[in-house]
């Protein structure tokens, strides 16, 4: 690696470390957690052309009965979405029947839900910040 380049990958690091150090850091708290078994993952979406794609972050917990924290370090103050799945068979995704249809518990900010699919960005997001550093999910 040329030193200019190992320099602005370093400066870039202490950038993004320095930026996460000023964020809260968001808990969500997952209810509804029927077994011990597999993962709980969060993701938070910052945009609607990205939602259930591309979160803008991502973190996953150990699964257990009844309620289950998970939390994201960092997350800048904004809207976002959050998708939470309980990945029972620790595949790190969400699982679906030939249908289409969730075979997973599943969840969303605001309890949202959809007719027919997932629910609209809009109907999930939630405003972030200083004064609002925690969500509850409950899986369906």
């Amino acid at each position: 690696m040329p030193k200019s380049s190992f320099v602005f990958a370093l400066l870039a690091s202490l950038a993004q470390g320095a930026a996460m150090a000023q964020s809260p850091t968001i808990t969500v708290e997952v209810s509804g957690v029927a077994e011990a078994k597999g993962y709980i993952l969060v993701a938070a979406f910052d945009k609607a052309e990205g939602w259930l794609k591309r979160p803008a972050q991502a973190a996953r917990a150990d699964a257990k009965a009844g309620t289950v924290t998970v939390t994201l370090p960092g997350l800048a103050d904004g809207e976002y979405a959050f998708s939470v799945v309980h990945d029972l068979n620790g595949n790190n995704r969400l699982d679906a029947n030939a249908l289409g249809i969730p075979s997973e518990p599943y969840g969303f900010s605001n309890d949202a839900a959809g007719n027919f699919g997932p629910p609209k960005f809009e109907d999930a997001r939630v405003k972030v910040g200083k004064d609002a550093t925690k969500f509850v999910v409950k899986l369906n």
